[in-house]
């Protein structure tokens, strides 16, 4: 699996056309990143840590040079040299107007990327337990959640920026916009991120919203 991967070229790593615009690669890079963190269900039991850090990296490459408009057009050259693409599935005019969305763009490096794995026991524990608000609740609530990120003066850019969920997804979480929500497999890994950045049992965090989304997913 990780061979394959870091054999792909950029646009195929990312699931992006050659045409992709660079607010397409921006959003393809940031699930990429959710697929493939550490906090991420999906995947945690499929990689070692060194595979991990080999996909990241590659990502991190593949976002620095699409987005970049005179590397993107070396590396398309490249691509058609050695046969990958030829010139009629390269956008080159899509390149002409990065200078518009240079602002949007993000500075990314692996190290950002790359926590360092604690124990299990110690990720599930809030470091203060009476700050932990869900531990006698069934069921979490989008409502519950906002709260207590409001109540710990954390932003949804913030949350955001240090565990790479998309802040879309994150606001979706919060107003239980539960249609809009990622497939369950990468919903419960989000969901664990974000109980560690508000420091609480993230178990009970993921499992009780995800116990009020399947009720919503039944009677719907």
């Amino acid at each position: 699996m990780m061979e394959r991967l870091t054999e792909q070229n950029y646009y195929k790593l990312l699931g992006v056309s050659p045409k992709a615009s660079f607010e397409e690669v921006q959003s393809a890079y940031d699930q990429a990143v959710g697929i493939y963190s550490t906090d991420s269900i999906a995947t945690y039991s499929l990689l070692t840590q060194e595979e991990r850090e080999r996909i990241l990296s590659r990502l991190v490459d593949a976002y620095k040079t699409l987005t970049n408009s005179r590397l993107r057009r070396e590396y398309n050259h490249s691509l058609i040299e050695n046969g990958e693409l030829s010139p009629q599935e390269i956008g080159f005019p899509s390149l002409e107007d990065s200078n518009g969305v240079k602002g949007k763009l993000r500075e990314v490096s692996v190290e950002s990327l790359i926590q360092i794995e604690e124990s299990s026991d110690k990720e599930n524990q809030p470091s203060d337990p009476n700050l932990d608000l869900f531990e006698e609740q069934t069921s979490v609530t989008g409502k519950s959640i906002k709260m207590l990120r409001t109540a710990r003066e954390i932003s949804l850019e913030e949350i955001y920026r240090r565990t790479n969920i998309p802040k879309k997804t994150l606001e979706d979480i919060e107003e239980e916009n539960f249609e809009e929500l990622p497939a369950l497999v990468y919903l419960k890994g989000f969901l664990k991120a974000y109980a560690k950045m508000l420091d609480v049992n993230q178990t009970q965090m993921a499992e009780g919203y995800v116990k009020r989304y399947l009720e919503w997913k039944n009677t719907s």
